[in-house]
């Protein structure tokens, strides 16, 4: 769970970055005689809008999941259905 949050928030980073560096690259006057710009400057903010909702999407997700395992208490008496039986044995031995 830890990495799967991680590497979620460095891929956000990233597509920041890339949403800034494309403004960045939108907002320098081009010549029309030299290499263009601009529509590498879209392509990377376009690319990073995608890349930061994905991930946007992915921490959205996994914060609920995180909640909703971590807010359920074990109390059932099944050791089929969760493992408390199992955690306590565990914390006996020790």
């Amino acid at each position: 769970m830890k990495k799967l949050t991680l590497a979620t928030l460095i891929i956000l980073g990233v597509g920041l970055a890339m949403v800034v560096v494309g403004a960045v690259l939108d907002g320098i006057a081009w010549n029309t005689t030299s290499f263009d710009g601009a529509a590498l400057a879209t392509a990377l903010t376009n690319i990073g809008y995608i890349a930061s909702m994905l991930s946007g999407v992915v921490l959205t997700g996994t914060g609920i999941a995180y909640a909703i395992r971590s807010g359920s208490s074990c109390d059932c008496g099944d050791d089929c259905k969760c493992g408390c039986k199992d955690e306590e044995k565990k914390s006996k031995k020790d």
